[in-house]
């Protein structure tokens, strides 16, 4: 997924805006949450643009590893990194920049003409059901297994980043056998176990995934202690342990 998705009203004034200021010649910068699209939007504006990382390109410059001349408009990211920020940007000074940052720098506030804000995902609802789609698409391609919306649950803690890890992650966790899970584990537990720990210390490993698929699929405590052929004493100490209950 290359393109910048502006399906919801918020983000078609952003694309607007940003396509305008693609034809002038002044700084933009671009402030958001990770993950809610800053990188893509700074490649609409300057498709050609050569990008670096402002720490690093920062390094380039004060250690005269750099041409700057070669360049009339260069793309940096996380501008809000760069220490010595005033004197970042006048080394720039014949050069459009095009730069992201989480919030606006105050230091660099006036170098920059045009201050483009991307909103959270969550609040896009167009561009998250169509992000949505796109990574279902990829992931089912990628596992050849389908999956229902519904079936996922959806993480926007990281906007666009944490979407794609919980949709491709839904749909590994569908198409994994039993074989390829016990695989895992003992992988898993190969780690663990040079690393010191013990039974009773892994031993949440399996019970915590356990009780949780239990208490979503039965209603009760005694359901759940019934189905699972465990005491319900057991049961209620093992639920206070790990859940408080």
């Amino acid at each position: 997924m290359k393109n910048f998705i502006a399906l919801s009203p918020s983000t078609k004034k952003i694309l607007k805006v940003a396509k305008m200021s693609a034809t002038l010649p002044v700084n933009v910068l671009i402030t958001g949450e990770a993950g809610v699209g800053r990188k893509l939007l700074s490649s609409t504006i300057s498709p050609d643009a050569q990008s670096f990382k402002a720490k690093e390109l920062e390094k380039l410059i004060n250690s005269n590893n750099i041409d700057l001349e070669q360049f009339n408009t260069l793309i940096v990211y996380d501008i809000h990194k760069v220490t010595n920020k005033q004197e970042f940007i006048n080394k720039l000074k014949d050069i459009k920049v095009v730069a992201t940052s989480f919030d606006i720098v105050d230091e660099l506030n006036e170098y920059f003409a045009v201050k483009i804000e991307i909103p959270p995902l969550d609040t896009r609802v167009e561009d998250l059901d169509e992000l949505t789609n796109i990574y279902i698409k990829e992931a089912t391609k990628i596992y050849s297994l389908s999956i229902l919306k519904k079936d996922i649950k959806r993480d926007l803690s990281g906007n666009g980043i944490t979407l794609k890890q919980s949709i491709y992650k839904s749909i590994l966790l569908k198409s994994i056998s039993k074989k390829e899970m016990m695989d895992t584990l003992n992988n898993f537990f190969l780690r663990e176990l040079k690393d010191g720990k013990n039974y009773k210390a892994l031993l949440e490993v399996f019970e915590i995934p356990l009780l949780k698929a239990s208490r979503k699929i039965f209603k009760s405590q005694l359901q759940m202690a019934n189905n699972l052929k465990i005491n319900r004493i057991t049961l209620r100490k093992k639920l206070h342990k790990y859940f408080g209950e």
